[in-house]
């Protein structure tokens, strides 16, 4: 077992104010904040976000470390309303957390590597925020981890064989099942995904999951491009909708019924949304024969998160995302019609980015994201919708 060393970083103090129209009676059902640090050329990088059962918050982020070409890793913990109530900073020997942050029973886990022999390590945390590290799981480089029932989904990569890896884990770092994918011989092929890793090139949309009847997905490289791969964890893939290398692809997306499913593709710096689709998993297809809804005002090649939500009684497809002007936009899609329902923009004054955003148990949103202050000081924000907010944006 590793141990993990941890401190709490007393100097973080928070600036905000409260984003609701309306002045809420309780302030958690609606506010804005930003975790501000002394440390002025510290860059924090926020990946994921989920709601405690006390109300308040977990954010799983990262931030650049000297010892390391790769970022570091952090928690930080704040409470129902949005104020600090401590971070924990993981030893340097653990680097490169990665999407997501997922919950599983009374626990939540996340996903990293060891600095020095690159192997994945599945984290646990508790209600408390307190991290303890499970057994090395045998991958290596992991690229995205997901909730499986019971258990986790890990997309990771064999720098070695040069292979995309999707695997089912045990919550006590024990793989499943697990099949391997070649990505295409060549430097040219890896070189966006080590930039990926050490942060000095785009971030790449990897993603996962699993479809009704048991076949799961992965959006990673393979067979030289970035591509959607269906599997039954057989030698060869069940299906691929191929991108065109990293130029092209899927930004995001989700299974809502079998082979039915939400996504969003970029092509080239171009921005196009899909709420809804019905792919051929057993057959190899383009993601450019599926053109969607374009979106000329989203930042070039822009990350996407989406999720499957109830607003005010309506299933809705939220995909949350960036614009060129510097503005965090949300975008609820009926699930049955695939209309746009409404839009919502997040953010003013400083340029904000999306990482992720949960459900809260008030039937509100929590959006996590970073912002540039000052113009140069990279720190993390946290957007609190209240549900009558969250309404609005579909009526």
């Amino acid at each position: 077992m590793n141990k993990v060393f941890y401190f709490l970083l007393s100097l973080l103090v928070l600036a905000g104010c409260d984003i609701s129209d309306n002045d809420a009676v309780d302030p958690s059902e609606g506010f804005f904040k930003i975790y501000d640090n002394n440390l002025f050329d510290a860059s924090f990088i926020p990946i994921d976000i989920k709601q405690t059962t006390d109300g308040g918050y977990l954010i799983l982020s990262s931030k650049r470390i000297e010892t390391s070409n790769f970022t570091g890793v952090n928690l930080i913990k704040v409470d129902k309303e949005g104020n600090f109530i401590e971070e924990q900073i993981i030893d340097e020997q653990y680097v490169g957390p990665v999407d997501q942050l997922v919950k599983i029973a009374d626990s939540y886990y996340f996903m990293a590597m060891d600095a020095t022999s690159l192997q994945a390590i599945l984290f646990t945390v508790n209600d408390s925020s307190r991290i303890t590290a499970i057994n090395p799981t045998g991958l290596s480089y992991p690229m995205y981890m997901a909730e499986d029932g019971e258990n986790v989904l890990a997309l990771s990569y064999n720098n070695g064989d040069k292979n995309s890896i999707i695997s089912r884990i045990s919550t006590t770092g024990q793989t499943l099942q697990s099949a391997a994918y070649g990505i295409g011989a060549g430097s040219d092929t890896e070189a966006p995904i080590i930039t990926h890793f050490t942060r000095t090139g785009r971030q790449l949309p990897f993603f996962a999951g699993r479809m009704n009847g048991g076949v799961y997905y992965f959006n990673g490289f393979y067979n030289y491009t970035m591509s959607l791969v269906f599997t039954n964890f057989g030698d060869e893939p069940l299906g691929v909708v191929q991108g065109q290398q990293d130029d092209g692809g899927f930004s995001s997306g989700m299974s809502i019924n079998g082979g039915n499913f939400a996504l969003s593709r970029f092509n080239f710096g171009d921005n196009f949304i899909i709420p809804s689709i019905d792919l051929n998993t057993t057959g190899t297809t383009s993601a450019t024969d599926f053109e969607g809804n374009a979106f000329p005002e989203l930042s070039d090649n822009a990350p996407v998160v989406l999720d499957l939500i109830n607003i005010d009684g309506q299933e809705a497809i939220l995909y949350g995302s960036n614009t060129k002007s510097g503005q965090i936009i949300l975008m609820a899609y009926s699930k049955t019609s695939g209309e746009l329902l409404g839009t919502k923009y997040l953010g003013s004054t400083y340029p904000y980015q999306i990482a992720d955003f949960t459900v809260t148990e008030d039937m509100g949103l929590a959006v996590v994201g970073n912002t540039s202050v000052a113009g140069r000081f990279d720190r993390i924000c946290l957007f609190k919708l209240s549900k009558e907010e969250l309404t609005d944006l579909i009526n």
